[in-house]
C-alpha cells in the first residue's frame, strides 16, 4: 500500500521556493470555501447580499480553485482559475445591499479577504515566475 506524500511533497511540480506561499493560498480557499459551503445563510445575511445559494456556489469554486492548487500549484493556470475566481465574487458582491452597520461591516470584512487572496495570488505569481524564468 502507498503511503500519503508527505506536505513538503504534496506540491510535486511546484519549485521549492514557491511551494510555500501556494500551499498556503490553496489551504486558505479551502478554509474560506468551506465556511461560504457550511453557513452560506449567515454570511449572505451579515453582507447584504441576500442570496444564500449564491453565497455557497462561491464556496464551491473557492474550494475548487484551492484544491487544484494543492495538487498542481506549479501550473499557473491555478493561479489565474483563483484570480477569475475572486474576481467573480467581487461581481456578485456588488450586487449587496446592506442594510445596517452589522451588514456593512460583514461585507467590508468580506472585501478584506478578497483583497488579501488577490495580493497572495500576486505573490505566487511572482514566486512561480522568479523560480521558473
Amino acid at each position: 500500500m502507498a503511503s500519503l506524500p508527505k506536505t513538503q511533497n504534496s506540491l510535486p511540480k511546484t519549485p521549492v521556493a514557491a511551494r510555500p506561499t501556494i500551499y498556503a493560498l490553496g489551504l486558505a480557499s479551502l478554509a474560506i470555501g468551506l465556511i461560504k459551503t457550511a453557513r452560506p445563510a449567515a454570511i449572505a445575511g451579515r453582507t447584504g447580499l441576500g442570496e444564500a445559494s449564491m453565497v455557497r456556489t462561491l464556496g464551491l469554486r473557492e474550494m475548487s480553485a484551492g484544491a487544484g492548487l494543492l495538487l498542481d500549484g506549479g501550473d499557473k493556470r491555478w493561479l489565474v482559475a483563483h484570480g477569475l475566481n475572486i474576481a467573480g465574487q467581487v461581481a456578485v458582491l456588488l450586487k449587496a445591499r446592506p442594510a445596517s452597520r452589522q451588514q456593512w461591516r460583514g461585507l467590508a470584512i468580506f472585501y478584506g479577504v478578497l483583497l488579501g487572496l488577490t495580493l497572495a495570488d500576486v505573490y505566487a505569481a511572482q514566486r512561480l515566475r522568479k523560480t521558473k524564468g
